[in-house]
C-alpha cells in the first residue's frame, strides 16, 4: 500500500527510521505498478527498521540504485539525479530526503496513472444482445 510521502522537507526536519521505512515500502509499491508493463531486476527492499536498528550508507546505496532500476524506463522531467556512491559518514540532509520522496512520487504519478487506464484498453465486450 502506497505511503504518502513527504514531500516538503526543510532543514529544520530530521529524518529517522520511518522515513526510510516509507521509502522503501514506496519503491516496493512502484515496482509492483511497473509489473504490469514490464519485468524488473529483483528489488531488496527493508522495511522493518525501528529505533533501534538503522543502517546508512550501504543503505543508501541500494535505495538510491532501486531508483535507478524503477526509472530504467521512464524518467520524468522534474527527476533528481540519484547519489549511488554513499560512504560512511556522508553528509544526509533534507535535499537528499527530498529527492527520495520526489523521485518515487513521480514514479508513482506516472504508474498509477498508467496502471489505471490500462484496463480500459483493449476491453473485450461479449454478450451484448437486445432482449
Amino acid at each position: 500500500m502506497w505511503i504518502i510521502p513527504k514531500l516538503d522537507w526543510t532543514k529544520d526536519d530530521f529524518y529517522n527510521f520511518d522515513d526510510l521505512n516509507r521509502v522503501e515500502n514506496n519503491t516496493k509499491v512502484i515496482a509492483g505498478l511497473i509489473s504490469y508493463f514490464e519485468s524488473l531486476p529483483e528489488i531488496i527492499v527493508i522495511t522493518n527498521r525501528d529505533i533501534k536498528y538503522i543502517e546508512f550508507a550501504d543503505s543508501l546505496n541500494r535505495i538510491e540504485s532501486n531508483q535507478e532500476i524503477l526509472r530504467q524506463h521512464y524518467t520524468p522531467p522534474d527527476w533528481i539525479s540519484n547519489k549511488l556512491d554513499w560512504k560512511a559518514n556522508d553528509p544526509f540532509d533534507y535535499n537528499d530526503a527530498a529527492r527520495l520522496d520526489k523521485n518515487l512520487s513521480l514514479l508513482h504519478f506516472y504508474y498509477r496513472g498508467n496502471v489505471d487506464n490500462f484496463r480500459y484498453c483493449g476491453m473485450y465486450t461479449c454478450g451484448e444482445e437486445v432482449i
